[in-house]
């Protein structure tokens, strides 16, 4: 594919950038040397824009069958966080990365930073300039 006459402004959405794990109070979670990190695709990402028209779709096709519920919203958002997190490190937890695992830690209540956290980096497009995207 040739190089686009606006590769000058172009970020790198479609890599995972890295973002590290700060506690509730912004302090890194360390296990020694060791810093807990999450590995995020950009919400401007391809897996992003997927997610996005799979979702209209689900709703175009409800039409007519109901109101969507505030619940179902949040599902929806959480979902997006799910499919665009590649990996992690929690260095105080051995929890193994999966899509499940990431979705319990994004809808645990008791721990509200770290949802905020990534939702912020995902939307953040300095996380993903390419500079950043070296991490």
């Amino acid at each position: 594919m040739s190089e686009s006459k606006f590769s000058a402004f172009e970020i790198e959405v479609d890599q995972p950038s890295r973002m590290p794990l700060l506690d509730k109070v912004r302090q890194p979670y360390r296990d020694g040397d060791k810093q807990a990190y999450i590995d995020l695709y950009s919400g401007d990402s391809e897996i992003a824009r997927k997610h996005r028209r799979a979702v209209q779709r689900k709703r175009l096709a409800m039409r007519g069958r109901g109101k969507l519920t505030p619940e179902e919203l949040e599902a929806e958002d959480n979902d997006l966080l799910v499919a665009l997190t590649a990996g992690w490190d929690l260095v105080i937890t051995d929890v193994p990365f999966s899509q499940e695992a990431a979705r319990e830690l994004y809808l645990n209540k008791k721990i509200p930073h770290i949802r905020e956290q990534v939702e912020e980096f995902v939307f953040d497009r300095t996380n993903f300039s390419k500079a950043s995207s070296d991490n």
